[in-house]
């Protein structure tokens, strides 16, 4: 399978995302040309399994280092980059290419291009509902691809058709930001809506409750918070989503597939895709690891008061690593003889990511609410985040009145206990970045962070410094390749 999507994509993507015209004019002797390939549903399948591909490889390394090495989750020890710990992110940092997603996007243009035709003119039989469900799939997919990247560049190339004819320049320049969110990412996501089939609801795959997820997701970015919450009442009329029971909390990450708290989960088979990189990252089994915990939350689930409290904490981090740098969170349990837990070999890791579950959507949920200053007991803030919170092992809920530490009496008090519950349920899923971002916390909350962390390398505290550099820069191949761009200003 992973030859034939090699195989039949290879064309496409180079000449797409590279600029490089020369390339086709010496046609390689394996490749198969797209009006060549795509004839029957098996073709389509094979056209889904390459976009799948694309974002597994896009999504890899780059799910921990886009949403979460930036924040105030981790640190990094001598085997990581401190540019992402203390903002001093550029042109020549590898997680700044945002190749992958164009690679990705452009097999997902592909599809939405052919599997039509494969329907209209070469296997008629296809019944259309299928027709439909894939193209759901592809619309999603796209969607989500062009979400990250706005949010993580701002303004960027789009392409919605396949780059087919050589005498079309494939350089674009930059759309706005918000323009690709209004007219392309909802618009993507709306049409899958109609197409999907309710019926199909694979949590491996782009199913309609992923496409509802991020569409409040985005309401939640537009802070549109009645559209979110619009969506959410979608989610719940689907009627497949609840928050897993307390016991079996690390099942949503190591068999996703068997919880209903599963939307969207990026699937993994190292016998089939390799080893997940990242594991090195977060915890393999052969190396040491380029992030730990951050003080803060290290000192917070190592704490007596909360670690025999939060179920979280210790399967979430392993405290028995004195180095901070193993997070257990998306292996499986193994234990040795002495009940510490065995990492697997890079090679063999299986991480299952989650792209959307429905402890996040609760959470945005009381996040939307609290937004809208409602306060009620069945649709206020409160009322979702304390669902998550009874989940983890605490019993004593917020309140929105009173004096004690369970009173939260202001909408910036409830914003914070939000944003930190997302913090510790969500931690190392990609979230708090954009948490970050989207609340226009960054340098609120990273600040002294950072200041901190350039004192202990004896450099000058600084802190967050220039405000545009909440934007990821641009790599320098991406540059190279295509004219057309400009640098993120200041990089």
């Amino acid at each position: 399978m992973k030859k034939i999507i090699a195989l039949f994509s290879l064309a496409t993507v180079v000449v797409a995302f590279t600029g490089c015209k020369k390339f086709l004019d010496e046609k390689p002797q394996t490749e198969i040309a797209s009006t060549e390939y795509w004839k029957s549903e098996d073709d389509i399948k094979t056209g889904l399994a390459a976009m799948y591909d694309g974002l597994q490889q896009t999504l890899d390394n780059n799910y921990t280092l886009y949403g979460d090495v930036r924040t105030d989750e981790v640190d990094v020890n001598q085997y990581g980059d401190d540019a992402f710990v203390v903002n001093s992110l550029s042109a020549t940092t590898g997680a700044a290419d945002w190749t992958n997603f164009y690679v990705t996007i452009a097999r997902a243009n592909l599809a939405l291009k052919y599997i039509p035709i494969v329907k209209s003119v070469h296997q008629t039989s296809i019944d259309q509902k299928s027709i439909n469900h894939y193209l759901a799939q592809c619309y999603t997919t796209r969607a989500l691809c062009y979400f990250w990247i706005v949010r993580l560049w701002g303004d960027a190339p789009v392409r919605t058709v396949p780059y087919e004819d050589l005498n079309e320049n494939p350089n674009l320049e930059r759309t706005a930001a918000q323009t690709i969110i209004d007219t392309l990412i909802i618009k993507d996501l709306e049409r899958a809506a109609a197409l999907s089939n309710p019926s199909l609801n694979s949590v491996h795959e782009a199913n309609i409750g992923a496409t509802y997820a991020i569409l409040m997701d985005v309401a939640m970015w537009n802070k549109n918070y009645t559209k979110a919450v619009e969506w959410y009442n979608k989610l719940t009329a689907l009627n497949k989503y609840s928050l897993e029971p307390r016991a079996n909390w690390k099942t949503i990450f190591t068999d996703p597939a068997s919880t209903k708290e599963a939307i969207w989960h990026l699937n993994w088979d190292w016998t089939v895709d390799g080893g997940a990189n990242v594991s090195q990252l977060i915890g393999a089994g052969e190396t040491n690891s380029d992030f730990m915990a951050e003080d803060s939350v290290w000192n917070y689930w190592t704490n007596p008061a909360i670690r025999y409290v939060d179920i979280r904490g210790g399967q979430t981090i392993d405290t028995n690593v004195t180095n901070r740098d193993k997070f257990p969170k998306f292996y499986p349990v193994n234990l040795n003889a002495n009940r510490q837990q065995i990492y697997p070999n890079s090679a063999e890791a299986n991480i299952k990511f989650p792209l959307y579950r429905w402890a996040d959507i609760l959470l945005l949920r009381a996040e939307a609410a609290n937004k809208l200053n409602d306060v009620s007991t069945s649709t206020g803030s409160l009322f979702f985040l304390n669902q998550v919170r009874s989940r983890a092992g605490y019993t004593i809920p917020y309140t929105y009145t009173g004096t004690t530490n369970m009173s939260l009496t202001t909408m910036a008090q409830r914003e914070n206990a939000i944003l930190e519950e997302r913090k510790l349920e969500l931690y190392m899923e990609a979230k708090r970045w954009f948490d970050l971002v989207r609340t226009n916390k960054v340098i609120e909350v990273m600040d002294p962070y950072i200041k901190r962390r350039q004192l202990q390398r004896a450099s000058p505290p600084t802190g967050f410094g220039d405000p545009r550099t909440i934007l990821w820069p641009l790599h320098r191949t991406v540059l190279n390749s295509n004219p057309r761009l400009v640098q993120n200003p200041p990089y």
